[in-house]
Formats: C-alpha cells, sequence, structure tokens
C-alpha cells in the first residue's frame, strides 16, 4: 500500500524548495503544462529524479494549490502581472483565469473605460492619436508619431554639438561706435553653421507642422472639447509649439538681417529659447510605456512628492535654525552659513548623512543622528501611497488584454457597440 502510495507521489524542485504532489492530482488537468505527462517529462533530470523547474517561486506555490484542490487562489504577497504571466506559462485554463481576474483583481482594472466622441470620424481619429493598443493601424500611426518626435528631439541635440557651431568670437560693445579694440564683453557663437543650420531649420520646420497638425486633430477630435486644454500633457504639448514656432519666426528674421542688427541679442533669445524648446522631451512619454508610465505617475501623485517637499523643509526650518544656534556658539564650528544647514538637514533627513559635512559640536552631532531616524519616518508616510498610483498605473498600461477587455464609451456613459 504504502509502495503504490509513493510511486504516485512526483517531487518537483522549483529553485531549491521540493514540492511534493501526486501525480493523479496533475493528470486530473490534462490540458496544462504539468498535467500533461508528454509536456511533463521534458523537465525531469534522471541524475535527480526531480522534475526541475525555474520559475517564480510564489506563483508556483498557488499553481501546486490548484492542482490538488482544483481552486486557483491569489498568494499572500504577489505582483498581478507576474503570477499571470506565470498562469499563461503553465497553460492554466483560460476561463480559469477570467474567473481569477473577475474576483482577484484591482477593481480599477476591471471598471478600466475609455472615453469616446459621438462622431464616428472623430471617434477614428481620437482613437488612432491616444490608443496605439487598440489596432495595427493606430500603432502605425502612433509609431510615424513617434519617429517625428524623436526626430523633433534629435534635432535640437545636433543643434548644440560643438563641432557644427560656427566658432565665431563676437565683440561686445556697450558702445558699437567707439573706434577703439577693447570689448566690453566676449560672447561665443553657439548657433550651427549656416549650411548646417539650413538643414537644422528644415527638419525643425517639417516636424513643428506635423506636430501642430496632430496637436490639432488632437483638440478637434477631443470628446472632453476645451477640457483637453487642461490635460497637462497638452499643455506641454502647446508650450512646446509656441516655442517651435517662435524659433522658426526668429530664424527667419535673424537670417533675413543677416546678423548685422545686434548679433549678441538674437544669440541670448536663442539659447533662451533652447532651454524652452528642451520641453520637447515630454513628447516622448506618449508613445514610450516607461516614460508615460513615469510622467502620469508624476502627475498622480504630484501633491504626495510636494509633502516630501514640505516635510524636508520643515525640518530645515526647525533642525536647522537649533543647529545654527548651536554651531554659533561652539568655537571649532565650520557650518553655520544657511546653504551649509540647509544641505546637511536636508541629507540628514533623506540619507544617514555626509560623512565629509558634519555638525562639531556634541550637540549638533546627537540632534542629526535624531534627525537621520525622525526624517526616514516623516519621508516614509507619503511614499506607500506615491507607490500604490505607479502601481494602478503600471498595472493598467501592462494589463492582458486577453482576459481584460477596455470598455469604449461615449460621454454621457453609454457603451460604445460598433
Amino acid at each position: 500500500m504504502s509502495t503504490s502510495y509513493s510511486s504516485n507521489l512526483i517531487e518537483i524542485n522549483c529553485l531549491g524548495t521540493i514540492f511534493l504532489i501526486r501525480k493523479t492530482s496533475l493528470n486530473r488537468f490534462p490540458n496544462t503544462l504539468l498535467g500533461d505527462p508528454k509536456r511533463r517529462i521534458t523537465f525531469y533530470n534522471k541524475i535527480k529524479q526531480q522534475y526541475i523547474i525555474d520559475r517564480h517561486i510564489i506563483s508556483f506555490e498557488a499553481i501546486i494549490n490548484y492542482y490538488e484542490t482544483g481552486k486557483l487562489n491569489a498568494p499572500t504577497i504577489y505582483e498581478p502581472i507576474i503570477f499571470f504571466e506565470e498562469l499563461k506559462y503553465f497553460q492554466i485554463d483560460k476561463q480559469i483565469i477570467q474567473d481569477f481576474y473577475r474576483t482577484e483583481i484591482d477593481e480599477e482594472l476591471l471598471n478600466y473605460h475609455r472615453i469616446v466622441p459621438f462622431n464616428k470620424i472623430q471617434r477614428s481619429i481620437w482613437i488612432s492619436l491616444e490608443y496605439n493598443d487598440y489596432s495595427f493601424l493606430t500603432q502605425l500611426i502612433q509609431f510615424i508619431c513617434l519617429i517625428i518626435s524623436l526626430l523633433y528631439c534629435f534635432n535640437i541635440s545636433i543643434e548644440l554639438l560643438p563641432q557644427l557651431s560656427r566658432n565665431k568670437i563676437i565683440c561686445y560693445k556697450l558702445f558699437p561706435n567707439q573706434n577703439s579694440s577693447h570689448c566690453d564683453n566676449i560672447f561665443f557663437d553657439f548657433r550651427p553653421s549656416k549650411i548646417v543650420g539650413q538643414w537644422i531649420y528644415k527638419i525643425e520646420q517639417i516636424c513643428t507642422i506635423f506636430i501642430t497638425f496632430e496637436y490639432l486633430l488632437r483638440l478637434l477630435s477631443s470628446p472632453y472639447k476645451w477640457l483637453t486644454f487642461v490635460l497637462l500633457i497638452n499643455i506641454f504639448d502647446l508650450f512646446i509649439l509656441i516655442s517651435g514656432w517662435f524659433y522658426l519666426i526668429l530664424y527667419e528674421i535673424n537670417d533675413f538681417n543677416n546678423d548685422k542688427h545686434d548679433p549678441f541679442f538674437y544669440i541670448k533669445l536663442f539659447q533662451y529659447l533652447i532651454l524652452l524648446r528642451l520641453f520637447r522631451f515630454v513628447r516622448l512619454c506618449r508613445y514610450i510605456k516607461s516614460l508615460r508610465i513615469l510622467f502620469y505617475g508624476i502627475e498622480k501623485a504630484f501633491k504626495y512628492i510636494m509633502s516630501i517637499g514640505l516635510i524636508i523643509l520643515f525640518f530645515v526650518f526647525t533642525f536647522g535654525v537649533i543647529i545654527q544656534i548651536i554651531e554659533k556658539n561652539w568655537d571649532q564650528a565650520s557650518i553655520t552659513r544657511l546653504e551649509d544647514l540647509f544641505n546637511i538637514v536636508t541629507i540628514s533627513t533623506i540619507t544617514v548623512g555626509d560623512a565629509k559635512r558634519v555638525p562639531l559640536s556634541p550637540t549638533g552631532k546627537i540632534l542629526c543622528s535624531f534627525l537621520a531616524g525622525i526624517g526616514l519616518i516623516g519621508i516614509s508616510l507619503p511614499l506607500t501611497s506615491i507607490y500604490r498610483i505607479f502601481q494602478s498605473i503600471y498595472r493598467i498600461e501592462n494589463m492582458d488584454k486577453q482576459f481584460v477587455r477596455t470598455k469604449y464609451i461615449y460621454p454621457n456613459g453609454k457603451l460604445v457597440t460598433n
């Protein structure tokens, strides 16, 4: 009796952890990876006489429990995306996974929907510009937009290369009519050479026109109408377009004047414009998933991020003043300036301190040690909320469309049927 029972048991080694399970329990699910003897044998190691499986150990415990009980329960601590990937790897029945989604998955994913316009043409334009997972055509359109955005960002990077600059020194005089060779100030003309500048200008012109056209289409097809203006990502787009068109106009004026009228003024203006045009890198958040998660995570968690800053400022203005008073009464103290105190209190709050910059008085050292402890507690309070926000956005971006279907609804809440 015991011999037949032991022959029915098999050993599965998952990352060093041994699981004992009956063959009859596995064979009840012949359509799964471990339930089919022919597919299961591929994991068998004759030397160790074990089935060797290198998969996620926490998820595997829940899968073994499923084979034993026939019920799929989520592990105590788990990441849904990883767990669902493991379920698909072991080829668990799709209906079981769908039922699991309905009972275990975050409600935010189940109720996730996208608002689209009533008009069919506007709806097609809006979906093509906003949702790249709708169809192959939307992916192609979004890919073209990504290439244009990358070219738009690459253009400003090329423009700043020293090898392509005009390599010209400009002598600036407060009184241009004076004949002396004395320069009140000397400036380096960092703008690209005129030949290279023409190509940069053409690329800038094409990209700006394309992005303007895209912005207008997005605005006209939006189901939110004028509320689209207040979305942060669209505010950045508008700011990028204004700086882009201003650059093109300035380039035309400068080219027409041929640097005859105060080139210093144009150089400074181009310098400020470059700083403003760097915001165009934000456009990549629309098309690259990791950047999109980062952007919307920061946007939604902004108040919690600001609360961390307020906590640090609170410690700076309380402990900083106390440490300053203590250090001033200490003969050998070196940290008495406001900027030094701000630096040392901030570092002590968010880390364990800086060994090179420390208070010299015994009381100041004790206060900084105490500050490192309570600073860690104070900053950790908003971090849990920030983590939940990023996790929620990450799950939405990575949800499996095979099991969770995105709902498209009209602004009045009715479901789109066609």
